[in-house]
This record gives C-alpha cells, sequence and structure tokens, in this order.
C-alpha cells in the first residue's frame, strides 16, 4: 500500500513537524520524499491496517494523506490506449480512436499526467544496491550521472506524451505528440512537444482539473522501481497496449496518479 501526500501539501515548517509527528520518521527523510505541489509517498507498507493507521495520523494532523494500492501500478485493466485526434466542443471532447470515435463530457476527466515516455530498454546497474539506495529519494551527483551514462548505451526512443484519466474509467487515453493529429485544432508549429503543452492547458482550463508533471521529482517513481525490483528482482514490465510500448517508469506512475487524484477527488466530494 502506497500512503501518500497530495500536492496541496504546503511545505511549510510546521507542516513538515506535523509529518514527522505522524510519521516518527526524520525530517530530512521526509523533505527528500515529499515535495510540495507533487505527489508523494510517505511510505510504502505490505500490512493494509499499518497503512491506513498512519494515512489516520496524517490525516489527524491535517495533513492530505491517503492510499493508493501499489498493484494499480500494473493493473491489466488500466491499458494506455493512444489517441489519434481529438475534438473539443462546448462541454466535451471527443476521442479519435483506432476504429471508434468517443464522446467524453470535460467533467469526467480526473486529472492529466504529463512527461516523456522512454520506451525499450534501459539496463539496471551491475550489483547489489547499498542501503542508501533505498533511504535516499533525491538522487546524488555520481548517480545521476551513472543514469546518464547508462542511458546514452541503451537501446530506447524517447517522445513526449499526456495521460488523460477519467473518474469512470480504468483506462487511459494518451496523446502521443509523435502521432497525434494536432491540424484538427488549429495546432501546426514546429514543435509537437510545444503544441501538446498547449493543447493540455486548453483540457486543464475546460475540465478544471490538474495538470501533473512531477514523474521527474517525485518520490512515486523512485518508491514503485524500487518495489518493483525487490519483488522481482530486476526491473518490472507494465501491461502493453496494442498500440504502443511501455515505459517501466512514466506507465505505472500515470496509473498511480490517476487514482490518486480519483480518489482524491472522491474524498473531497464526500467531504
Amino acid at each position: 500500500m502506497l500512503v501518500m501526500l497530495a500536492p496541496s501539501f504546503d511545505g511549510s515548517n510546521e507542516a513538515y513537524a506535523r509529518l514527522v509527528k505522524a510519521t516518527g520518521m526524520l525530517a530530512y527523510d521526509l523533505k527528500s520524499r515529499i515535495k510540495p505541489g507533487d505527489w508523494g509517498v510517505v511510505r510504502a507498507l505490505a500490512d493494509e491496517q499499518e497503512a491506513h493507521e498512519l494515512m489516520q495520523r496524517l490525516l489527524a494532523e491535517g495533513l492530505p494523506a491517503l492510499i493508493v494500492p501499489r498493484e494499480v501500478a500494473h493493473d491489466p485493466n488500466r491499458r494506455i490506449v493512444t489517441i489519434r485526434a481529438l475534438q473539443l466542443s462546448g462541454d466535451h471532447m471527443v476521442l479519435h480512436l483506432r476504429e471508434r470515435e468517443m464522446a467524453i463530457p470535460f467533467g469526467a476527466l480526473t486529472c492529466i499526467v504529463r512527461g516523456e515516455v522512454l520506451t525499450g530498454h534501459v539496463p539496471s546497474r551491475v550489483g547489489s544496491p547499498s542501503s542508501a539506495t533505498f533511504r535516499a529519494v533525491a538522487p546524488s551527483t555520481g548517480e545521476v550521472q551513472v543514469f546518464r551514462e547508462s542511458v546514452s548505451a541503451s537501446n530506447f526512443d524517447a517522445y513526449t506524451a499526456a495521460d488523460l484519466h477519467f473518474r469512470t474509467v480504468l483506462w487511459v487515453a494518451r496523446l502521443d505528440a509523435r502521432s497525434f493529429d494536432f491540424s484538427t485544432l488549429g495546432l501546426a508549429s514546429d514543435s509537437p512537444a510545444s503544441d501538446l503543452d498547449q493543447l493540455v492547458d486548453v483540457l486543464s482550463e475546460r475540465s478544471g482539473v490538474r495538470v501533473d508533471r512531477g514523474v521527474r521529482a517525485s518520490s512515486v517513481v523512485s518508491t514503485l522501481t524500487q518495489t518493483a525490483n525487490a519483488r522481482t528482482g530486476g526491473p518490472s514490465h507494465a501491461p502493453r497496449s496494442r498500440e504502443s510500448q511501455s515505459d517501466e517508469r512514466f506507465d505505472p506512475y500515470s496509473r498511480v496518479i490517476g487514482e490518486a487524484e480519483r480518489l482524491l477527488a472522491q474524498a473531497r466530494k464526500v467531504a
């Protein structure tokens, strides 16, 4: 179970003090895990009751906590489907899938996850990780360099994308900047990534949902990577759609963020 804090965490010294009180963890560790403006994992716990008790302590301190099952990251029911084009109307959008079109009201969106997708294989580091690896969420300068060197020697492709998550369905609509038809929306610059950002901003404004851009900084990615490697002995493989290869980091992150935003919206509605 992933005990998480929402992006509304303000990051003040007083807020971190309440976080220390609720968790019993060191302020240093918590500041590396939890950043204001991004989703972060306070702790990943196997025991469901322990996770719920921690969440209740966090809520009692006025902290925006919730629990997301870690299985969400690789849930086969949360397929990622690439959208070829999109039309915008007054209160809804029309998604153009491979074989059909689907009208969806803007109110059905829960969030948009924007990031960079890596397909192919990025080699894992050789050797056993040290205990420090499991404590530090923010990589050191040396770790960043090792990652860059491993990426430069690997066989992969990268592209910018945005995932649309919905309230009532589990599948995810992906806008792939390489293949999406921006011309139907009047966007046709020399930069597909810039066109994608403009479209994402429009969708966010019309639907009133948050755009998550935290994949590079959030502790969700490192937590999912560590738990997956500990369970399987190596990188895990998320379910692949028929239309695109999977990303071992962005795809699980996107699914977890989508579910977290869905649960947060439900909690606000109940409150």
